[in-house]
């Protein structure tokens, strides 16, 4: 199998990127003024800065286990246009897209005040109640569902791969380790019970939402533009919140009842009021987060399959990280 960081790096690959992109510039009568740029390559992705008279875009491929990021922005361009960086243009079959540079990301703020995780979940949660009715046209495009009715089955599914791995393999579970895996589904089922009774429809989670994932708006009037969908799924929208309140505990060097993170919850959770009452509300969130390790795990291992050595070395504690972590509770 091709290493991707290698295929990327090679002046073949490149030349084909280009090729697409002035394609497009023409397209669009749009000039390039300088030379393409290619800032980072990672296992996952790699990027290049393409210098226009429009200002610089931005061209990504994906890792091929996130193949379809690119169809997935560009509908959600469409369903919701302005709450997400949508591409000008996507060759789905290879996953490229080419974006506009949008301006700052929220992190460069530098702030430390828990408003700006606030403004963050409760846009997000705006986005997600936008698409929730859409559903079937995203997992058309490619958006991976996770309905938490098969999240313990696709767990106890995923352990047949990892014991089955030479003991050498960095993904290999031992038979006591999965076995401490599966005395943990019984709690995953509990937690779909409660978010059975819970009438907050299947929607978009993002998987890594932070500030460095969403844009500056223009206007304090506009809302957040979000990128970086890569590792999203459509599942319970709750589990959204595992990254930031991870984030949080780590920045504020905290705990998840810390004031400020709960302020952060409350102002996600008053956006879904229209659903639920917020004290059901708030007993469906630790269930939720509970859900949100497979939604981690998941999305590291399907990276994983397509990863050289060097970055399933590096990489693969993290995947099993969120499995052995799974139903560990979150909000404590």
């Amino acid at each position: 199998m091709n290493n991707p960081r290698e295929v990327w790096a090679s002046p073949e690959w490149r030349q084909q990127a280009e090729q697409w992109i002035d394609l497009v510039l023409e397209t669009f009568s749009v000039a390039r003024t300088g030379p393409v740029e290619q800032p980072r390559i990672r296992f996952w992705s790699t990027q290049l800065t393409v210098p226009t008279d429009h200002g610089t875009l931005w061209f990504k491929e994906n890792n091929l286990g996130q193949l379809a990021e690119a169809s997935i922005l560009s509908l959600l361009g469409e369903l919701a246009p302005d709450h997400v960086a949508a591409p000008l243009a996507i060759e789905p079959s290879r996953g490229w897209m080419l974006t506009a540079d949008h301006g700052a990301t929220l992190d460069s703020l530098g702030s430390d005040d828990s408003l700006v995780w606030e403004r963050i979940t409760a846009d997000f949660a705006d986005l997600q109640q936008i698409v929730a009715p859409h559903g079937e046209r995203l997992s058309q495009a490619g958006l991976v569902l996770m309905n938490p009715e098969v999240a313990a089955n696709f767990v106890e599914n995923q352990l047949l791969l990892h014991t089955g791995l030479p003991s050498e393999h960095p993904l290999h579970l031992s038979a006591e380790a999965a076995d401490d895996v599966v005395r943990r589904l019984p709690a995953i089922e509990e937690a779909v019970e409660v978010l059975r009774g819970t009438a907050v429809p299947l929607s978009l989670d993002h998987n890594d939402l932070h500030a460095r994932n969403c844009f500056l708006p223009a206007t304090s009037a506009e809302p957040l533009r979000f990128f970086d969908f890569a590792d999203s799924y459509w599942a319970h929208p709750f589990s959204v919140l595992l990254v930031p309140i991870t984030q949080m505990r780590e920045q504020w060097n905290t705990t998840a009842d810390d004031p400020r993170i709960q302020s952060v919850v409350t102002a996600y959770l008053e956006r879904w009021t229209g659903y639920a009452p917020l004290p059901e509300l708030r007993a469906a969130l630790e269930p939720a987060l509970q859900l949100a390790g497979v939604h981690r795990y998941g999305s590291w291992l399907r990276l994983l399959v397509y990863a050289d050595d060097e970055s399933m070395r590096a990489y693969a504690p993290a995947a099993l990280h969120y499995l052995r972590t799974l139903t560990d509770p979150v909000l404590g």
